[in-house]
């Protein structure tokens, strides 16, 4: 007799189409009904018959082959407040389970999920079946910690080809318990990753050796064709705009210029409209130049640069699930490679020092309406840093298709030139790559992620002041955390103060602080929010300077000193100088600093300051520093140091002109530590770097006198 329920919700014909999967949700139709309703497999299910699921997901794609492949038992919470009962739910959802051969048992009260394997056997679980008397057992589905999987099992009717967010989540986690889960086995397998920085070394040396172009712009046009076959694979792409689709071209067209031309004028054009350009300035997650030219043309001579490009794009397979080093070591392993070494500043910070930054400043704990920005983004290293190391990558999970993040991510950077807005495309497009797990999840949301992209990174093309332009007036549209690495630059002070006073902007800028980064850290100062915080990497040039005494002043009077890190020189690419990190928190009130700043003086970064930059085992002086800062910082005044690097200074040693904490150890500690006393060895190239470095700066004072 068909079931009157399955006739009023109108499920006789099939249930809620869930991709593959026909899903039921049911309270009184019993297993004969189910099985005449041909629902379910036609079997005899004896002393089971009358037995009534609560919740069905089931595979009928072929009628004579039905599958159940998950089984549902709903509880009330009072039915599944205590131990006892939650284990009783679960042997009546594993009984039907393995009655109907299913692959999945969800047992819920609508808050609690608890999924199991009705297929493997575990003697913690064993148990009698109350109504068969037959022995049964099953294991708990954990994931790859090896923690119960608890996500929510939740399924709605898909509209217009488009899951809501629920159903997504259900069915991502559905997918890789169906691939991890057997007799033998009910731990999730980790989501296998890829490395393919091997294979972007390569395609870059081929761009570099063919077009003698720079390093920079060779590797832009490595990340263009990476976001290609990226995407392809997330399967974000139209199928005639696929990365397979232009490869099968190959095979058919009579010129190689055909292929290239496609993709200049069909492919590239449909990325770009998935992912819009910025309205403010233009800019968007891809911008090469080698194989399209900046007027959207194919470059024909490069016609079999491209094939054999993507050839090898091709041969790597997929792109999915990037290995999360090959992130954060993307533009570090080219961009050291430049000649021009003056310039990487401008791109990035080393990873080790951005991760060990972003750790001692709680990004993952700032509370939700918080703004957290870097004014000098690069390529967007402490942006992306924070979204991958924490939990803040759950900012970027769309609900209901809109991404709205918790906090307010900004990263601005100048580009007046067009090879300097290329910054912020790798910015862009770094960041679409440390998102690609939930843009995986979410193929069609394109435009969202791009309006996100956007929203966060800005480009200034208004002026050459870049940043230091835009003043910030509203106290609320301040900041709660600034991390950045202001630009190292002394030449060209002149015409930039020339272009503050110009702008009327000489009312800010009162603090007279020397070189580019004593006006970036003057904004960075007056940006920050009450009891807003910043970690800010300066040289020892703006902490040893006399003309920097009013702009160190004000932050003593205005801020609470937090830290000073020393790291080592050649810690940056761009300079041989000393740097520093400098930890700051805005004070509420006048209050004096009645605690100790934590100094800490770091040689080893985790790598070698070399060229090759090469992992040094174990943990490194920056990460015990990160360590031991994270402790000071709970209770500074009871905190006592137990590493010889690591002094707590009384403020007065501030107030007192002593920035260079490294001369507040004495010779004999510091050649204990191994400090004092050690020879730099330089290679030629890098000698030569060092004299071109300091030929400038001189360059740069007498120019400097000469306006005087």
């Amino acid at each position: 007799m068909t079931s009157e329920e399955l006739i009023e919700r109108g499920l006789s014909e099939h249930g809620i189409k869930i991709g593959d999967y026909e899903y039921y949700e049911i309270t009184t139709t019993s297993l004969n009904q189910l099985k005449e309703s041909k629902i379910i497999p036609d079997r005899d299910y004896g002393k089971y018959s009358t037995r009534r699921p609560d919740m069905l997901l089931v595979d009928r794609r072929d009628k004579q082959n039905i599958k159940v492949i998950v089984v549902g038992e709903y509880k009330q919470p009072a039915e599944f407040n205590t131990e006892s009962k939650r284990l009783l739910a679960t042997q009546q959802c594993n009984d039907l389970a393995q009655e109907l051969k299913a692959k999945i048992g969800i047992i819920t009260d609508g808050q609690t999920y608890v999924w199991i394997n009705p297929n493997q056997n575990d003697s913690k679980n064993d148990y009698e079946d109350k109504t068969t008397n037959k022995k049964r057992s099953y294991s708990f589905i954990e994931n790859e910690d090896k923690k119960p999987l608890s996500e929510p099992f939740l399924l709605h009717e898909i509209r217009n080809n488009e899951p809501d967010d629920d159903t997504k989540n259900t069915l991502y986690y559905l997918d890789r318990v169906l691939n991890s889960i057997n007799e033998n086995n009910s731990i999730l397998k980790p989501t296998s990753e890829v490395d393919p920085l091997p294979l972007a070394k390569s395609v870059w040396q081929d761009i570099y050796i063919n077009t003698g172009q720079s390093e920079t712009t060779c590797l832009y046009n490595v990340v263009e064709l990476f976001i290609f076959k990226f995407l392809s694979d997330l399967n974000v792409l139209p199928e005639n705009c696929s990365f397979d689709y232009l490869m099968n071209m190959y095979s058919t067209a009579q010129d190689e210029k055909d292929v290239l031309t496609y993709y200049a004028k069909i492919v590239r054009p449909k990325i770009i409209e998935l992912f819009p350009k910025s309205s403010y300035d233009e800019t968007t997650i891809m911008n090469g130049t080698i194989f399209v030219d900046s007027n959207g043309e194919p470059v024909e001579n490069q016609k079999h640069l491209f094939r054999t490009s993507l050839e090898k794009y091709k041969n790597f397979d997929s792109l999915k699930n990037i290995k999360k080093e090959f992130k954060t070591k993307l533009f570090e392993t080219f961009l050291k490679q430049s000649k021009d070494k003056s310039k990487l500043g401008q791109f990035f910070t080393p990873r080790k020092v951005v991760k060990a930054i972003v750790e001692m400043a709680d990004v993952e704990h700032l509370p939700n309406g918080s703004r957290f920005c870097d004014p000098f983004c690069g390529v967007g290293g402490f942006i992306a840093e924070s979204i991958q190391n924490t939990n803040r990558k759950n900012d970027f999970e769309p609900k209901n298709g809109i991404i709205t993040p918790k906090i307010t991510y900004h990263g601005y950077d100048k580009g007046m030139k067009k090879d300097e807005q290329l910054t912020i495309v790798l910015a862009k497009a770094n960041m679409l790559i440390y998102l690609s797990d939930v843009l995986e999840k979410n193929p069609t949301l394109t435009k969202e992620f791009a309006r996100v992209l956007n929203d966060i990174f800005l480009l200034y093309t208004d002026s050459n002041l870049g940043t230091l332009k835009h003043i910030i007036k509203d106290e609320n549209e301040k900041y709660d955390l600034i991390l950045t690495n202001p630009p190292y630059i002394t030449s060209g002070v002149a015409s930039i103060k020339s272009e503050i006073k110009k702008e009327n902007l000489d009312s800010f800028y009162t603090l007279n602080g020397k070189g580019v980064d004593g006006l970036a850290v003057e904004w960075i100062l007056k940006s920050l929010k009450k009891n807003g915080k910043a970690f800010i990497i300066v040289r020892d040039g703006l902490l040893s300077a006399k003309q920097n005494k009013k702009l160190l002043d004000f932050l003593l009077k205005e801020f609470y000193l937090n830290c000073v890190i020393s790291l080592p020189v050649k810690t940056f690419f761009n300079t041989p100088q000393k740097t520093y990190i400098l930890g700051i928190t805005r004070k509420e009130t006048n209050r004096e600093q009645d605690f100790p700043v934590f100094t800490y003086l770091v040689s080893n970064i985790g790598e070698t300051l070399d060229s090759n930059r090469f992992e040094i085992e174990g943990k490194s002086d920056l990460e015990k520093a990160r360590d031991l800062f994270n402790l000071y910082k709970g209770s500074p005044n009871a905190f006592e140091p137990t590493d010889p690097r690591c002094k707590l200074q009384p403020i007065s040693t501030f107030v007192g002109g002593n920035w260079i904490i490294d001369n507040l150890w004495s010779k004999e500690e510091k050649t204990k530590l191994g400090i004092e006393n050690k020879e730099t060895v330089l290679s030629l190239e890098e000698y030569k770097s060092l004299l071109e470095n300091l030929a400038k700066q001189i360059i740069d004072f007498k120019n400097e006198l000469d306006r005087l």
